[in-house]
């Protein structure tokens, strides 16, 4: 069975959720963890060619990286992030599946922090039984920050926070704010706060009557690219929040350089006066 999300309790979570590189090393019950499994079998279609996997013990996954500084520290369970090469979107499913892992996390009060690059990758394949076409895409710590972070730790950070998320404006298109359907305009500023590489947030939305396309901006649009595994993050984020704020709708994936269109139901709330 296929497991379903509270809506509103990940939306809530949008806000609460940042990066987490310094654990205090204990170990995470495995009643919570048990919370956490069904979704990393897919709570959605959009999981289609994305699986999760935990670890325990796991700590060896962030060791043997040259640049310590900023390093996950002090992490006992991680979960790995598993993508389908053979199934075309296998990024941005990776993305979705594995947001929807790490706001179940949040809500349970366990820090988090997405990592697709500094990690030991041939140590976390060897860890996981892969399928014929399958690829280790990312990885996230679980498990319970430490009070205070070191120098090197807060360093990172302020790198990170140091370039300001683009402005709403800065990533939609098309129809202007007043003619949107009530929640849109919400939905559209979760997805601003999406996680992404570098922060660079590389997603536009064109805003239609009836419907919402994510495109990916600039050069790397094309399957297997990491911006589309970012996108996949954002469509969460977009989805969950209009859920949680009755704009139903649905998303269909698309060729580069789209990602994909959320086609609103025409039951969906405010769905007429897009129209009008």
């Amino acid at each position: 069975m296929i497991a379903e999300y509270d809506a509103r309790l990940w939306y809530d979570q949008i806000p609460l959720r940042r990066s987490v590189r310094a654990y205090d090393s204990r170990k995470v019950p495995d009643d919570t963890l048990d919370r956490l499994r069904p979704f990393l079998s897919g709570f959605s279609g959009l999981c289609r060619g994305a699986r999760g996997v935990l670890l325990d013990d796991a700590g060896d996954v962030f060791t043997g990286i040259i640049a310590s500084l900023g390093r996950i520290t002090g992490v006992s369970t991680v979960a790995v992030f598993i993508g389908d090469t053979s199934v075309p979107e296998h990024m941005e499913s990776v993305g979705y599946l594995g947001e929807g892992v790490i706001l179940q996390a949040t809500s349970l009060g366990l820090g988090t922090c997405w990592v697709a690059g500094t990690f030991n990758r041939n140590c976390t394949a060897s860890r996981v039984k892969l399928g014929k076409n399958e690829k280790v895409v990312a990885v996230t710590p679980l498990g319970f920050p430490v009070e205070k972070e070191d120098a090197g730790h807060r360093l990172v950070r302020s790198l990170a926070n140091s370039k300001k998320r683009k402005p709403l404006e800065a990533i939609f298109g098309g129809l202007p704010p007043e003619k949107w359907p009530p929640g849109c305009r919400e939905a559209l500023e979760a997805a601003r706060l999406a996680p992404s590489a570098l922060n660079r947030q590389p997603w536009f939305f064109e805003v239609t009557h009836g419907e919402i396309t994510l495109s990916v901006q600039g050069a790397g649009s094309g399957y297997g690219s990491l911006k589309r595994l970012d996108c996949g993050i954002a469509m969460l984020h977009f989805e969950v929040a209009a859920k949680a704020l009755g704009l139903e709708g649905h998303w269909e994936l698309l060729k580069p350089p789209h990602v994909a269109r959320f086609i609103l139901h025409e039951s969906g709330s405010g769905i007429s006066q897009a129209r009008g």
